[in-house]
């Protein structure tokens, strides 16, 4: 899965626990039972009709106004960009005028440099005067702290602590510990799949650190989550050979079914020139049998159709 995509899955999955996570008070006033896509693609430049793709756009139900619907929109940057400021406004203009619905906008940075949770601006001055002003929210991953989110009572807090600064030293604890909070979570398998995947892919140990993980896995009070460990890779290696079963049974079946038509086809090629010629000689009739492109037995009972000798078959 390519990353950005990736990206929106989980905030997708899980944008009530992210937005409760970052904007909690923001949050208390959503109702998340029902949330739905927006039609991401705007256009711009009009006429010419430039296309732009926000990266998460959805709508939200909000009880506070009769339950008015909003859309939070968020964008996935690596890092802080010159260009995001006004790229933020375009969004929500854009957005804006094609929903007719409020928006909430939020740029999620995966590295350090954003500030950590604190809102962004984008201001257009024109002769001295501030002609606009606009707000936005930015969630900065890479320069929050590991640890003080890794305890939070949200799930989370703790995979994407993976992102977060925090004491090399820490690492392999702070691994198990998020490992730890997955497996306490009463989130079904698919769910806590993502987030065991997320601390994999972002909270990468050394060698040695690895080394030392397995070791503390072995001690008493990390016991549960090497079980639990050990039982998701079993299950992970086991559904990956049912769907390389799966699959080989499909390839196989497909297969076979393609090499039943090229045999059908050779013996209704062979059939025509009894039928034609009264009898084959059995070395055109072993040509015959060693073609195994089903478009050349095409071509050749074609020919045999309007053949005069089978010579015209051009196999000798």
């Amino acid at each position: 899965m390519r990353h950005d995509q990736y990206w929106k899955t989980i905030l997708r999955t899980f944008l009530r626990e992210f937005m409760e996570l970052f904007l909690p008070e923001e949050a208390s006033r959503l109702d998340f039972s029902s949330v739905s896509d927006v039609e991401r693609q705007l256009f711009t430049d009009l006429p010419e009709g430039r296309m732009r793709e926000p990266d998460l756009a959805l709508e939200v139900r909000s009880p506070e106004r009769e339950a008015e619907v909003i859309v939070i929109h968020i964008e996935i940057q690596h890092r802080r960009g010159a260009d995001v400021p006004r790229r933020m406004w375009e969004y929500y203009s854009l957005l804006r005028l094609r929903t007719s619905l409020r928006v909430l906008p939020l740029v999620l940075y995966l590295r350090r440099g954003a500030g950590g949770v604190a809102p962004e601006t984008y201001v257009e001055t024109l002769l001295g005067l501030e002609i606009l002003l606009f707000r936005y929210m930015t969630v900065g991953l890479g320069d929050l702290r590991a640890e003080e989110y890794l305890e939070r009572d949200n799930v989370l807090s703790a995979p994407l602590s993976a992102l977060m600064s925090g004491e090399r030293a820490t690492r392999v604890a702070r691994k198990i510990r998020a490992y730890d909070k997955v497996r306490r979570s009463i989130l079904d398998e698919a769910r806590r799949s993502m987030l065991v995947h997320m601390i994999d892919r972002y909270l990468i140990l050394s060698e040695e650190e690895e080394v030392e993980m397995s070791q503390k896995l072995r001690e008493k009070e990390h016991v549960e989550v090497q079980e639990w460990l050990s039982d998701y890779e079993v299950r992970g290696i086991e559904k990956g050979i049912g769907q390389g079963i799966e699959q080989g049974i499909e390839q196989g079946i497909e297969q076979g079914i393609d090499r039943g038509l090229v045999q059908g086809k050779k013996e209704t090629l062979l059939l025509l020139l009894r039928h034609r010629f009264g009898t084959v000689p059995e070395d055109l009739a072993r040509r015959i049998e060693g073609i195994d492109s089903a478009s050349e037995l095409d071509a050749l009972a074609l020919k045999a159709v309007e053949a005069k000798a089978l010579s015209d078959l051009g196999l000798d």
